[in-house]
């Protein structure tokens, strides 16, 4: 006599059982492994898009002759960076002023900036990091002197 399908007491075996247990687990890992991944480097990128909007603001500023007017022979304090919106767990700075060397440029080459004082342009080092340390920009801003 043959058994009816539904009247069959035959099952999974425990080791097919296990099996599928670790093919799901295993896929669970991966998948959860993809989205740790994204969601860092989603972190990542919207501090660092972030930070640059900040830097360009402040470049902004202190490129405004009539809030941040030249300054001969300034140091990293001498330009204002009061007023400008920057969020919560980000900072900018200027990191450092350098000066134009005073020399004629010949075509193709570029200016050359040194730590001795002013002939009239100076390269003006911004930064802005977040809290966390993982994002930072830094933009360089010319400044020439109006005669």
């Amino acid at each position: 006599m043959r058994r009816n399908d539904i009247d069959s007491n035959d099952g999974f075996s425990l080791v097919e059982i296990l099996i599928t247990v670790a093919i799901v687990g295993i896929t669970f890992t991966a998948i959860l492994g993809g989205l740790i991944t994204t969601i860092t480097a989603s972190a990542y990128q919207r501090k660092a898009a972030t930070a640059d909007a900040i830097v360009r603001s402040a470049a902004e500023l202190v490129k405004d002759s009539v809030r941040n007017p030249y300054a001969n022979c300034a140091g990293s304090g001498a330009y204002s960076l009061a007023g400008l919106s920057v969020p919560a767990g980000f900072s900018v700075t200027i990191q450092g002023v350098k000066y134009w060397d005073g020399q004629p440029v010949p075509p193709g080459d570029m200016v050359k900036f040194t730590s001795n004082c002013d002939h009239g342009m100076q390269q003006i080092s911004i930064q802005a990091t977040s809290s966390d340390g993982q994002a930072t920009e830094t933009l360089q801003v010319i400044k020439r002197s109006v005669p």
